[in-house]
């Protein structure tokens, strides 16, 4: 079992990409998360399905661990726990954010073959799992999920996270990939004038 405590997050684009996750599966997929510019959609969709291709050659121990380091990477803590037992329902780690109110988020992973569906029978274990914590999930994987999966998971207020929003969350906090080009988009800074008027 994996815990996972937030301690800080490390910007602002951090703050915004988790946000970004607890999206419906609908505005995930109208948010323009491309960070290569304008006129270069080609290459980074090539640059998601290598992710992907990649993902897929893991082991399911190999996947946690890689979506373990990815929550690293977003600014989250995390200790393990060598003592688990794997079900469909089983909850893999725990995301404890500060704050008052606040409400756990237990975390399960799923590697499955490429083109895969999760469907809502398939995730009943889990969110029956995640209710009786009366807190929140997340549930990651390479694969997709059905229409009535992201229904059933809207009821259990469970996170989904798919194939396609993972390798975009990669991209966005560089991790497994490579920086080639770094353009600087600069405008005026109206503050800097003043020491000179």
């Amino acid at each position: 079992m994996v815990y996972i405590t937030r301690v800080y997050r490390r910007s602002e684009k951090t703050f915004t990409a988790f946000a970004w996750i607890e999206m419906t599966m609908n505005e995930r997929s109208e948010a323009n998360f491309s960070l290569l510019g304008s006129g270069e959609e080609s290459d980074y969709e090539n640059l998601v399905a290598q992710i992907l291709q990649r993902v897929e050659g893991l082991s399911s121990a190999g996947f946690e661990q890689l979506v373990t380091d990815l929550l690293i990477r977003m600014g989250y803590e995390v200790y393990k726990n060598a003592k688990r037992r794997m079900s469909a329902g089983a909850i893999q780690g725990i995301i404890i954010e500060d704050g008052p109110g606040y409400r756990p988020i237990y975390i399960q992973t799923r590697k499955l073959k490429r083109g895969s569906i999760i469907t809502s029978w398939s995730m009943q274990s889990f969110g029956d799992a995640v209710a009786r914590k009366a807190g929140r999930g997340l549930l990651v994987t390479n694969a997709g999920f059905s229409k009535p999966a992201q229904d059933y998971a809207k009821e259990k207020k469970i996170i989904l996270i798919d194939g396609g929003i993972l390798a975009r969350l990669m991209i966005v906090h560089n991790f497994c990939v490579n920086v080639r080009e770094v353009v600087e988009v600069k405008s005026i800074d109206p503050g800097a004038f003043s020491d000179y008027e």
